[in-house]
């Protein structure tokens, strides 16, 4: 049987026994070990040695028995079949670096919320929120000097405002950073 079809065959063979599972669940499982055969394949050629698609598919094992460990994983939270371990490194390592990212981009937005609202008590006439430009402009800046010909639009509720919003934004930034932290376990 041609190595072409004896692959198909056994992708065939491999999705009848993920029938258990949702179709996407499914049908990424049968793309991941495509993409895992045609790699092995790949590396066969890169080698010089002559393509071997049954050896590489007795590498799998049945399919009987990689959907079975599949769709336990999928379903019950068994450890992973051989193979899925690269997939699930290469996701906790998106998740770590989102964490942190996400960590100081919150954290961030939120300690400069909190220091204009706070600056705002110190310094009232360089700090604020206004409309230039007979309205259709609005400035938010830090300035030594009042923007030409413009309207101090919040005043002194710049302080509350600023602040609220801050303190929700470390909140949010770490009820977020809490469902990453559970995907990096």
């Amino acid at each position: 049987m041609p190595e072409r079809e004896q692959i198909h065959q056994y992708l065939k063979d491999l999705s009848k026994y993920l029938s258990r599972l949702d179709k996407f669940n499914a049908d990424e499982v049968i793309r991941e070990i495509e993409s895992h055969i045609l790699d092995a394949i790949e590396l066969q050629e890169q080698n010089g040695h002559q393509i071997d698609a049954q050896a590489i598919l007795d590498g799998f094992g049945e399919p009987r028995a990689l959907a079975n460990q599949y769709v336990e994983h999928m379903l019950k939270g068994t450890a992973p079949p051989r193979g899925f371990k690269a997939i699930q490194s290469v996701k906790k390592g998106v998740t770590k670096s989102l964490y942190y990212s996400m960590g100081l981009f919150g954290f961030g937005i939120s300690l400069f919320l909190i220091l204009i609202g706070l600056g705002k008590l110190f310094m009232p006439d360089a700090i604020g929120v206004w409309s230039a430009a007979q309205g259709n402009s609005v400035i938010i800046t830090f300035s030594e000097h009042a923007y030409p010909n413009s309207t101090e639009l919040l005043g002194y509720w710049l302080i509350p405002i600023a602040i609220v919003i801050g303190i929700g934004t470390a909140l949010l930034t770490k009820r977020v950073l809490a469902v990453l932290k559970q995907s990096l376990l």
